[in-house]
This record gives structure tokens, C-alpha cells and sequence, in this order.
């Protein structure tokens, strides 16, 4: 006679979204009060959705530090792979209601990006959808605390170096940039025939601050070939780094389009021999299901690359 083999349970069904919000909100906030206080749970009601949790994982989540409560490596592993979960399934109720036509979209650039790059796409853009757009300033670090806290749909930046991308975004290609050195045209840099990093090691740099992508570049760049930079102003976005160029204060490094009109009364170099080129991308968060306008808003920022 033939045994019947065991059927193994699925060990899911004994999740419950709840308590995968949960978790997420300890994450998020720390501690389980500061949870309760996010939630319209109590703090029992807390503790006993991460203990529910702790025993289908069979491991531990949290350790308590003081009245904090700190992740396990477990719990790090568990969110990352939760937390698209959760935004896909939030998503789909715009998805159902097809409410996407009407809604507002939030996208964060930076203030070069949206005066050199972005009006013309997110115009063409408006000519065809009714959806408002809401337009907020902000470099790579700002865009993603704007995603991750749902203050923001969508969001470009130059693309995040090795191991500088979050596990909780996806990134997506928009178009490419490349490096370019700006001064006025009176600067000793612009007089000077050479493009080299040494040339530019000579004279005081404006450039962003550090632990920005653009940033990065330049500093290893500058590694590689043992030289140091005189950097005598930073700045969070390109465009506040062509404003002290263009007052004399020094010779700006930035990336960007080689047709940037905010570029046109000063000498510009371009450094991509040095500094190769970037990828500007696409950012929002990891699980997201993108509605038709949205999609549509995309497709009009990739046509950059076409022109």
C-alpha cells in the first residue's frame, strides 16, 4: 500500500499583515511604545504581534537597549524583504479604485536638474495628463528619506556609487550625465590649456558635499592619481555650486548635460575623461506598482537621451 505523503503547511498562513506592519513600524521608530503611539494598537498588543513573529521565524528580532529596542541581523534581513511586500500591496489600492488619472504625483530633483533637464519632459508631460505635480528640491540623501516616509512618489539623482544603494529602492535608468569643470571666464583654470586633475588640483573647488554621489567621483577620482583637492566651498546642489562660480569664488565640478543653459556665461570643460560619465535614475520604493501617468512621466524624462 502506497503512503500518502505529508502535505507541508504553508508556514505563511500564519502571517498576518498586521503583523508585518507592525514590525515595520518597531523598525521604523525603535521601540515598541514609540510604535503603539504610530499605530492604533497598544503596547501589548505590540509586543505580542513581534513575539507572534519571533516564533514562526524562530529566531529573534529585537534586543532591548536602554528603553530602545535594536534589530537583529534577522530582523534587518526580515525587513528588507518585507517592506516591498507591504508598498506593492499599498499600492494596489489605487490600482483597484483607478484612481491614478486624477492623482497628484511627487517627484524630488535637484534644482540644476529641474532648470536644465526636467521642465520640458514634466510640460510635455502635462499636456497630455491631468495629474497636479508637487515639485520638491532635494539631493540623493533627502529623496530617499522622502520615499521611504511616502512624502514623495518618484525622484531623480545621479546614480549611487558601489554599495551606496538602498536595499529598500529601486533604481532605475533616466538618462546620462557627464562631468563638467565651470569658472568664469576671467578664472586663471579657464585661461590655462590643460583639462587635467592636475591642472584642476591648482585651484580652489566648489563642489557638493561630501557623501553625495557627484561628490564621490571626484574623490576617487582624485585618489587614484595621489592628488588633493583644495576645496574651498560646499554646496548641496549643482545649481548653488554654479552661483559661487559664476560670483568668482573658484572653479565648480558638477554633473550635468553639455546643453545647460545655466552654464552659457561661464567657461566649462568637460571632465569625463577623469571622471567618466553617470547615469542620472529613476528612484522610488522597492515593490511599488507604478500607475499609467506615472509610467507615462518616465518615458518622457528617458526621451532626454534621444535629443
Amino acid at each position: 500500500m502506497n503512503e500518502v505523503p505529508t502535505v507541508r503547511r504553508d508556514r505563511s498562513s500564519d502571517l498576518s499583515v498586521a503583523q508585518l506592519h507592525t514590525f515595520r513600524l518597531v523598525i521604523r521608530h525603535g521601540g515598541y511604545a514609540a510604535a503603539a503611539r504610530a499605530s492604533d494598537l497598544s503596547v501589548p498588543s505590540v509586543w505580542q504581534h513581534v513575539q507572534a513573529l519571533e516564533r514562526l521565524y524562530g529566531t529573534k528580532l529585537f534586543t532591548r537597549v536602554g528603553r530602545m529596542v535594536q534589530p537583529t541581523e534577522a530582523a534587518q534581513r526580515l525587513y528588507e524583504q518585507v517592506d516591498p511586500i507591504l508598498v506593492q500591496l499599498e499600492s494596489t489600492f489605487d490600482a483597484v479604485q483607478a484612481t491614478s488619472a486624477k492623482a497628484p504625483i511627487r517627484v524630488v530633483a535637484g534644482v540644476r536638474m529641474m532648470m536644465e533637464d526636467l521642465a520640458e519632459p514634466l510640460a510635455t508631460f502635462r499636456r497630455n495628463h491631468s495629474n497636479p505635480l508637487t515639485i520638491q528640491q532635494g539631493n540623493e540623501r533627502v529623496a530617499e528619506e522622502l520615499l521611504l516616509a511616502d512624502k514623495a512618489d518618484i525622484a531623480m539623482t545621479l546614480e549611487p556609487g558601489v554599495k551606496q544603494d538602498s536595499p529598500l529602492i529601486h533604481y532605475e535608468p533616466a538618462y546620462t550625465v557627464r562631468f563638467f569643470a565651470v569658472t568664469a571666464k576671467s578664472h586663471p583654470y579657464a585661461k590655462s590649456r590643460s583639462n587635467s586633475l592636475d591642472e584642476l588640483a591648482k585651484h580652489a573647488l566648489v563642489v557638493t558635499s561630501t557623501g553625495t554621489h557627484g561628490r564621490d567621483a571626484l574623490d576617487q577620482a582624485f585618489h587614484r592619481e595621489g592628488l588633493t583637492a583644495d576645496i574651498s566651498i560646499e554646496t548641496d546642489n549643482s545649481a548653488f555650486t554654479i552661483a559661487c562660480v559664476a560670483a568668482g569664488m573658484g572653479v565648480g565640478v558638477l554633473a550635468g548635460r553639455s546643453e545647460g543653459n545655466l552654464r552659457e556665461k561661464l567657461a566649462t570643460r568637460c571632465l569625463g575623461k577623469q571622471l567618466g560619465q553617470r547615469r542620472i535614475v529613476f528612484m522610488w520604493r522597492k515593490g511599488r506598482l507604478l500607475a499609467s501617468p506615472l509610467l507615462d512621466l518616465i518615458d518622457e524624462v528617458k526621451r532626454l537621451d534621444e535629443t
